[in-house]
């Protein structure tokens, strides 16, 4: 599984120093986080796996990570556009939903086609603008809540225990809705007392430390509601530390591989894989289409605009067919139908 990751990082990267000659070739740029996120690269590998199918020649895939700082996502995407023109599509995850409006008054004033996912700020959606064909997000209140289900029915006494609570970045969209999708859960489950809520920021090291802190503090831990898989990765580590592992229930989202093997060897209760191979490939081919004329967002309709897509919740009884379709295979989609990935409209006010 590792080598897989690996395959798909190396082959990214390579994608990033391809250089256009004079224009001629489109660019496929997929903004990110990191090149250290596994999810953010099935991204990448999304994009990749959509450039396959055009004419060779037609196409390059630019990585721009920014490593979590909002100024530079904003500036690398101004730069891109304004060396290459009109003759670039962009796939975004923003670092934070403040971003949205500066990259979409980028890409309007450039002409520039895009989509994004994840992070946009109430109020600013693609019906507001030309250029910004859509946005998508795997569903955050959802996931939260499964998830939180998933660990308080872990728990000797399911429905009953205490917890603490990882969140992410806390201007972050995922992270928003994914504590909504909790504290939906928590209404439901009174027996369930949270002890301490931190903002782990999406860091490994981090939610590492915050939890040695917490272990410090308290004795009696049942479980620990986890924002993402990067954290919960490092929450594994200093409960091991202790002796703790499996004893202490974690939960993650991402569905990145080291989360799914905690899975299978029972360091995490569950995760959600995000599936960003389909998040990645059909943003490049939404905004493709666009710009080859085969779609206008002017008349597309909102449920194209603006959706939802699915993910795969991995707990011990799901494992196994995670692994058929995600591991011992990489998906394949075609992007001809751009129905696909839509799993249910965004409601938008």
């Amino acid at each position: 599984m590792k080598k897989l990751f690996s395959a798909l990082l190396v082959a990214a990267f390579a994608a990033t120093m391809v250089i256009a000659a004079a224009g001629e070739k489109l660019t496929i740029a997929v903004s990110i986080r990191s090149m250290s996120s596994e999810y953010h690269m099935q991204y990448v590998a999304g994009a990749e796996a959509f450039l396959k199918t055009l004419p060779p020649g037609t196409a390059e895939v630019q990585v721009l990570p920014c490593e979590s700082n909002d100024d530079k996502q904003i500036n690398d995407i101004k730069a891109l556009l304004a060396s290459r023109g009109k003759n670039v599509i962009l796939f975004v995850d923003p670092n934070n939903a403040p971003n949205i409006t500066a990259i979409a008054e980028a890409c309007e004033d450039a002409g520039v086609y895009w989509c994004s996912a994840w992070n946009t700020p109430e109020g600013i959606t693609p019906f507001l603008y030309e250029y910004w064909v859509h946005h998508q997000s795997c569903d955050g209140v959802k996931q939260g809540y499964d998830i939180a289900v998933n660990l308080f029915n872990s728990f000797k006494t399911p429905g009953k225990g205490k917890i603490l609570v990882m969140q992410g970045m806390l201007a972050n969209t995922a992270n928003t809705t994914r504590m909504e999708g909790l504290d939906q859960a928590l209404k439901e489950y009174p027996g369930i007392e949270v002890l301490d809520s931190q903002a782990g920021d999406w860091d490994t090291k981090k939610a590492l430390n915050i939890m040695e802190t917490w272990l410090a503090r308290y004795n009696d831990i049942d479980g620990v509601w986890c924002a993402s898989d990067g954290m919960a990765l490092g929450i594994v580590q200093a409960l091991k530390a202790k002796g703790l592992e499996k004893k202490v229930g974690v939960t993650g989202v991402d569905g990145v591989m080291d989360a799914i093997e905690a899975v299978g060897t029972g360091d995490l209760v569950c995760t959600i894989a995000n599936n960003g191979w389909m998040q990645g490939g059909y943003g490049v081919a939404y905004a493709y289409a666009a710009y080859t004329g085969k779609i206008s967002p002017a008349t597309m309709t909102p449920r194209e605009r603006m959706f939802y897509t699915n993910g795969f919740l991995v707990n011990a009884e799901t494992l196994p067919q995670y692994r058929k379709d995600f591991i011992e295979s990489v998906p394949v989609y075609d992007y001809n139908n751009l129905d696909f990935p839509i799993a249910r409209p965004m409601e938008v006010e």
